[in-house]
């Protein structure tokens, strides 16, 4: 089967870490099948074969204004889409040409879940709901959402063709055995901070409860906390380390480095870092929310309404076995499952 990709997300024009985001199906696509991704290329150039994935990129403007580049992209598919078995856009803002009934779609986010504050992103979501995405949903012969709250923001009209199937994660790449080696510049040892019991690692800003999360730092004194990603810091509180623009086997060893993760969150679809340290077999102290209960359950994850309080100090005991939670992931989420739930797709459009 010939399979090929919309996707605005690749490489260095992710905001995405080479190993994490949902474009990472591309990569383990290509052990089963032929395969070819569209994308944008990075202004110095294009991009080189990867993994056997054959990357076609389209010349576009530095700036993606009024979403001409991922329109672009769409042109680009319709193109070549005579020439495969399937078609199908990782992303809903990539589909604005391809030919109707002819592609599966994948949606993470609808208005109606994910808040935007900014002026900015309000405009942002407002274009890209009315412009694309409705336009995306009456086109595709597919659609799939990441989770099941957003399949019910999906109108009901469109519903007969739509499905929840999850976001998965690289369980080869996210593995505690091999998180060794990779130094991370400004990690204390063990020997650091003779006060410090446990370390709770927090990685992303996307839907994170910011307030709540200050909450458990300036409760659990003894707790070090160490943070991914934050533009803004949250506190100045000793117990904290930020970090940022550190590399994927950095990242993997400050997962595998923490005792557990924490991530209080306002909103949720799928949570790239979630999943992350789940395929890490760490605990997850998290919000019960839309979005999270369809990865995580009371038997591999702690909810914040099970804690006492906003104490942290007894992470130590009293958590799901981080083999059990690593086994679960990687048979549920690891993208050689997600992948072949798609391929079922694949096959009814050909």
């Amino acid at each position: 089967m010939k399979i090929l990709f919309l996707s605005h997300h690749w490489t260095n024009n992710s905001h995405h870490s080479q190993y994490s985001g949902f474009q990472r199906m591309v990569v383990h696509a290509a052990r089963q099948h032929e395969v070819t991704l569209v994308t944008w290329g990075s202004e110095a150039g294009s991009y080189t074969d990867e993994h056997g994935v054959r990357v076609v990129t389209i010349k576009a403007a530095k700036r993606d204004f009024l979403f001409l580049k991922r329109i672009g992209i769409s042109w680009k598919g319709r193109q070549l889409s005579k020439d495969f078995d399937a078609v199908h856009a990782l992303y809903e803002d990539c589909t604005f040409f391809l030919k109707k009934n002819s592609f599966t779609v994948t949606f993470h986010v609808l208005p109606g879940i994910t808040v935007y504050h900014e002026l900015k992103q309000k405009v942002f979501m407002f274009l890209k709901y009315n412009v694309l995405q409705k336009r995306a949903m009456r086109r595709a012969r597919h659609i799939v959402c990441v989770s099941t709250n957003l399949l019910e923001k999906v109108p009901g009209k469109y519903r007969y063709k739509a499905c929840y199937i999850p976001h998965g994660v690289d369980t080869e790449f996210w593995d505690p055995a091999l998180a060794a080696g990779a130094g991370v510049p400004g990690l204390p040892g063990d020997s650091a901070g003779a006060s410090v019991t446990t370390r709770a690692l927090c990685v992303g800003a996307h839907g994170l409860d910011r307030e709540l999360l200050t909450k458990f730092i300036i409760a659990n004194p003894s707790v070090q906390f160490f943070i991914v990603g934050l533009k803004k810091k949250l506190d100045e509180s000793p117990n904290v380390i930020y970090f940022k623009g550190i590399s994927d086997e950095q990242l993997r060893r400050l997962y595998a480095d923490a005792d557990f993760m924490i991530r209080p969150l306002t909103f949720a679809t799928a949570n790239n870092s979630v999943l992350e340290a789940m395929a890490m077999g760490k605990t997850i102290v998290t919000s019960r929310i839309p979005g999270i209960t369809d990865y995580l359950d009371d038997a591999h994850c702690i909810f914040i309404d099970k804690l006492n309080g906003l104490l942290l100090e007894d992470m130590r005991s009293g958590r799901p076995d981080g083999s059990v939670i690593r086994e679960f992931t990687i048979r549920k989420f690891s993208w050689r499952t997600v992948y072949d739930a798609y391929v079922g797709l694949y096959k009814q459009e050909q």
